[in-house]
């Protein structure tokens, strides 16, 4: 992967969301099944550049639908709110909200 903004090849962050069960699994006797519908899921996966927080990342053929090959790394609350943290963008500061002066 590549940041067409910063030029970072080597840090960036993947968000995979759902709201729709993607698999069942069934385990009988120790022998696992695993199900799923085709089209499954409103499944969404964003990538963003880890340096700069860019979106505008060029994938480089790399195989998006690939991610679940890879074994996950359960975290502790603690240490995934530090692992958000890490990729967290900063927002603006909100402007306090000043009361409508009525007229009289």
């Amino acid at each position: 992967m590549n940041c067409k903004n910063c030029g970072n090849k080597s840090s960036f962050l993947v968000v995979v969301t759902d709201y729709k069960p993607l698999e069942m699994w069934e385990i009988n006797d120790g022998v696992l099944t695993r199900y799923n519908q085709k089209d499954t899921g409103d499944m969404e996966i964003q990538v963003e550049c880890g340096a700069c927080g860019s979106s505008n990342v060029d994938r480089e053929n790399f195989d998006m639908d690939m991610y679940s090959d890879r074994p996950l790394v359960m975290l502790s609350e603690p240490e995934w709110e530090e692992k958000v943290a890490q990729y967290r963008k900063e927002e603006p500061a909100e402007e306090e909200e000043k009361p409508e002066e009525k007229p009289e």
